[in-house]
């Protein structure tokens, strides 16, 4: 038994704080698809600054959301934050998945729109998965993940 058992109704989003709001943001609505759920400029009420442990913080926030999943976005005014390279062997969360049904062409697609990838897309597992990393907004490393309906059927997730 977990120790939050029956406590937890289901995974709700994932945070990203960026520099340029604004690419980051058309990024995932315009590049992805997500939709703005919400979005504040200027956000500043006491209780946010206490709940992250940044007292005095004030942000521009959006909460995108693309079939139940949610990339909560901020950019911080006060206090500047500082950028930290990530590679993927790094500790701490260093990449977000899109599952796609056809990963070459959303590697074409992507690139078309002037991205980068960390490489061509590869089979992983003996097939079962075909992934190719982007790098997005601000150096965020984003996989897009197709999974063959093989491993699906197997179970093999």
């Amino acid at each position: 038994m977990a120790l939050l058992d029956g406590l937890i109704l289901r995974a709700h989003h994932t945070a990203i704080c960026v520099e340029n709001f604004e690419s980051a943001r058309d990024f995932f609505t315009e590049i992805v698809g997500m939709q703005i759920e919400a979005e504040m400029d200027q956000r500043s009420e006491p209780a946010l600054g206490v709940v992250v442990g940044l007292p005095g913080a004030i942000i521009r926030w959006a909460m995108l959301e693309f079939f139940g999943y949610r990339i909560e976005l901020f950019k911080y005014y006060q206090p500047d934050g500082k950028k930290i390279a990530l590679r993927q062997c790094d500790r701490g969360i260093t990449h977000i998945a899109f599952q796609v049904n056809n990963t070459d062409e959303v590697c074409r697609r992507i690139r078309a729109a002037g991205y980068t990838t960390f490489s061509d897309p590869q089979d992983l597992r003996n097939g079962i998965t075909r992934p190719v990393y982007v790098h997005g907004p601000e150096g965020i490393a984003v996989e897009f993940l197709e999974i063959r309906a093989a491993a699906r059927t197997a179970g093999a997730l």
